[in-house]
């Protein structure tokens, strides 16, 4: 834990309007420091003002148009490196945060139209070939963001929302990045200097100094995604007038909170961000330990004594033993057997139960052998389908899941374990 720490930031400002000045992008692949009198595509200069953890080396830089941007793009970085630092106990490394601006398209529709291009053979050959790179990111970007739009009831699509999402910008979308910024963000202009992209244009980049590089919409998103959002909600066919007029007010009473959980969120994707970038854990790991910091910063509408750093702390520790125990015994994959005796597991058909009632305990889990084909039933939904893996074990058809019949020293069922990727629980029978 470290007991002091300093937080100064490298503010890196523009003006009200977007200028880039008439180098291009390959010009000045280093980014001057101040007093230097170099020209830079983002700023004259960049103010310097690096903060030291325990003898660490550990800077943020903030670009923002105006000081009410900085502000907030200060604190909210400060927060989430803060908790970064204190995870991996080591500097977080130089990171920029770059924040948006209202007329500004996100960084994923420029991506969006390099990909476009390329699919319709308007790159040329050589800058075609690094689509599927920007595509990875993007599918990599959206898996971590993990929008579900499967929720019939409303209508709300992952566009809908996107403007409000932070993106980290790395390799070659950090490249396309600058060079949309270079065109003032006309996507006229962009896609015409997409067309004339050589490889050469991809050398150079500005932000490569960086070790993390973070686009920030301005805070201000939120409002307006929530401004396109609400119409839509109440517009759906199955909300009524009365209805309408609880979300309306839902809306307004609540808006604080739906804020505080989308900042949480977006907190989380910095922390995310600077994980993936500084420390030595494994995707999993930091997806897990990204979880846990987010969950924290989640309204949960209880009074908390300590400080949100600190929760986040305890609770960042709790996930690191579990992480530390799962690596002990993880979850791996079975091959189905090639030979078996289907009468062998009639012997764990039955019921079982997790319902905490001890009184009552309902059914919860199923299994059942029909036809040779073996079904692990949970609640009212579809049977899914499993395949013998070894004397007690079994796994699902797609692999992703395996179900364990335990037994004692003397061959009594005592429960079924099932497993999944970092999950476990085990289901008592139901007697």
């Amino acid at each position: 834990m470290i007991a002091r720490r300093h937080l100064t930031f490298s503010l890196l400002l523009t003006g009200a309007t977007l200028s880039l000045g008439a180098a291009p992008l390959s010009a000045n692949p280093e980014l001057p420091t101040v007093d230097t009198g170099a020209p830079s595509d983002f700023s004259p200069a960049i103010t310097l003002a690096p903060f030291v953890v325990e003898g660490e080396d550990l800077s943020i830089s903030i670009h923002a148009r105006s000081n009410s941007d900085r502000r907030y793009a200060e604190k909210f970085a400060g927060d989430a490196v803060a908790v970064a630092y204190d995870t991996i106990e080591k500097s977080t490394g130089r990171g920029l945060v770059i924040v948006g601006a209202k007329r500004e398209p996100h960084p994923l529709y420029i991506f969006r139209k390099f990909i476009a291009m390329a699919d319709a053979g308007q790159l040329q050959p050589e800058v075609a070939a690094l689509a599927p790179v920007v595509t990875k990111i993007l599918t990599e970007w959206e898996k971590d963001v993990d929008f579900e739009e499967d929720d019939d009831d409303l209508p709300i699509t992952f566009d809908m929302v996107v403007n409000a999402l932070p993106l980290p910008l790395e390799g070659i979308g950090s490249r396309l990045y600058q060079i949309a910024w270079q065109e003032g963000f006309d996507l006229e202009r962009v896609e015409i200097k997409f067309h004339y992209l050589t490889l050469a244009d991809f050398k150079s980049d500005q932000l490569a100094r960086f070790d993390w590089v973070f686009y920030l919409p301005p805070k201000s998103a939120f409002d307006q995604v929530l401004q396109d959002v609400l119409p839509l909600i109440l517009k759906s066919e199955d909300v009524g007038f009365f209805g309408r007029t609880a979300i309306r007010g839902a809306m307004l009473a609540f808006k604080p909170v739906i804020r505080k959980a989308v900042e949480g969120a977006r907190k989380g994707m910095l922390y995310l961000t600077v994980m993936e970038a500084r420390s030595e854990y494994g995707k999993d790991d930091i997806m897990a330990l990204t979880g846990a910091y987010v969950e924290v910063l989640m309204p949960d509408f209880k009074f908390n004594g300590s400080s949100e750093h600190a929760r986040a702390l305890a609770s960042i520790e709790k996930q690191k033993i579990k992480n530390a125990e799962y690596a002990k015994d993880p979850f791996v994959e079975l091959e189905r057997l090639t030979t078996f005796d289907p009468t062998h597991y009639d012997a764990f058909v039955g019921d079982y139960t997790d319902d905490e009632d001890e009184k009552k305990p309902e059914t919860t889990h199923r299994f059942r052998v029909e036809d040779d084909t073996f079904h692990w039933i949970y609640h009212e939904q579809d049977p899914m389908i499993f395949f013998p893996a070894g004397d007690n074990t079994l796994v699902k058809e797609d692999g992703k899941m395996t179900i364990e019949f335990l037994l004692d020293d003397s061959g009594q069922l005592t429960g079924v374990e099932e497993r999944w990727h970092r999950r476990r629980k085990t289901v008592p029978p139901h007697s």
